[in-house]
């Protein structure tokens, strides 16, 4: 290895995520050490003269350096950790004082942890991190933690798409157009926050298997065209509109832009998904926005988001932000960004706990505003555990844990009731 490591210029996606976490846990998994953790962060840290992993994220400049013996201080062992309850843990871990690296791994009693800044990469590598700190016997998993996008990713995916696809550059514009709000669509009905960000609360629930069956059951023969993605959106908003909460139309979904590059680039990390607010109406189907986000995908307009955004950073000098303890005034409908990472087969090589508990994976991603509830969603075991967050002055805690139940105990009912 060499003494030194170059230093990484990074993109404007990354910078405008350098402040943000993002936190997960999965568990419970037996096995669990943390010098085995130790010992493949130092296999991952050392695998690369330039390990993605190994970033120090800085929203205030373009270069970065990289951390060295990330394992000395990055991973914690906390054996009598409460984790009855996933997303308690996760808002614990956004809570605890001190300061923190760009990369905390913590292992709690039989789940494992990760909190990472979010400069490092979306939730991709937060996933491949947690099933190679959980268990990597054979070192294959270590080295794909230091796999970074290359530099010229975002322009190579946005000449890909369009020199094979040179009509989609026009489906873009009209897309944008079709789903971009309307004056008229603005809330007139406004309120204040103060100091939000401490207000910040994760809360989890989980479907089982049997209901995650006849959630698919009821899909494959009433909601034709429909993607695991899309009952989530649909089934999200259902469940909070149930419990009488206002929900903006436009919904905030996630996509994931490596789909524009080779099939090479596949496993390499970086931030490189978009999230995308389309106009969804109370009366959309399952199959209705699982038609919009083909037709989204289809017009490359995740890449084209994450092209302007670059071409934006050059224009602009400087970035002014706003304190987090300053007074916001927000509309006062909740605004929904949805997640959705479906099955995880990355996890098959791990042995889980057998006592009743099932297998999971829950994770908190930064809401952007106080009026808005962030929803990751993820299926391990054929169950699949749904963790909302958000600010809870915003909205109350019982309205969230009372959505989540209805989802997770009465899927299908409520998706019959938003059929036309």
């Amino acid at each position: 290895m060499p003494s030194s490591r170059p230093t990484y210029r990074s993109t404007a996606m990354d910078r405008a995520f350098a402040d943000g976490r993002i936190i997960a846990v999965t568990g419970p998994s037996l096995g669990l050490d943390p010098e085995a953790t130790r010992a493949t962060l130092t296999d991952a840290e050392n695998s690369s003269p330039t390990p993605r992993l190994a970033l120090e994220p800085r929203s205030d400049s373009r270069q970065w350096n990289y951390r060295r013996s990330l394992a000395d201080t990055a991973v914690h062992h906390a054996p009598d950790a409460d984790t009855a309850d996933l997303g308690k843990l996760l808002t614990d871990i956004r809570n605890r004082s001190g300061t923190r690296g760009s990369l905390e791994v913590s292992i709690c009693g039989d789940y494992l942890a990760v909190d990472f800044s979010h400069g490092l990469g979306d939730g991709q590598l937060g996933v491949m991190m947690m099933a190679a700190f959980s268990s990597d016997p054979d070192g294959s998993l270590a080295p794909g933690l230091a796999a970074g996008l290359p530099s010229r990713a975002t322009w190579t995916a946005l000449r890909r798409h369009y020199a094979t696809r040179p009509s989609a550059v026009r489906d873009f514009w009209r897309l944008r157009g079709a789903h971009k709000r309307k004056p008229a669509q603005e809330s007139l009905h406004t309120r204040t926050i103060e100091n939000w960000t401490t207000a910040k609360v994760s809360k989890s629930g989980y479907m089982a298997p049997a209901r995650v069956s006849e959630l698919k059951k009821w899909a494959t023969t009433e909601a034709e065209g429909a993607t695991s993605a899309s009952i989530s959106v649909a089934l999200w908003a259902a469940a909070l509109r149930a419990e009488n909460v206002a929900v903006d139309e436009h919904i905030m979904i996630l996509f994931n832009s490596r789909r524009y590059l080779g099939p090479e680039y596949v496993g390499a990390h970086g931030n490189f998904a978009v999230g995308i607010p389309l106009h969804l109406p109370q009366s959309s189907t399952p199959g209705d926005i699982a038609s919009t986000m083909r037709a989204v995908i289809d017009s490359g307009w995740p890449i084209a988001i994450l092209a302007m955004s670059e071409i934006k950073a050059i224009l602009r000098r400087s970035y002014a932000k706003v304190p987090d303890t300053a007074a916001v005034e927000v509309p006062r409908a909740l605004r929904l960004a949805v997640s959705d990472l479906g099955k995880l087969p990355m996890f098959g090589h791990l042995k889980w706990a057998e006592d009743g508990r099932p297998p999971q994976l829950a994770a908190s991603l930064e809401p952007d505003g106080p009026d808005g509830v962030t929803m990751l969603i993820a299926e391990l075991g054929g169950g699949r555990t749904y963790t909302a967050s958000y600010c809870s002055t915003f909205v109350d805690d019982a309205i969230i844990e009372s959505a989540l139940a209805r989802l997770c105990t009465d899927p299908v009912g409520l998706l019959r009731a938003v059929r036309p």
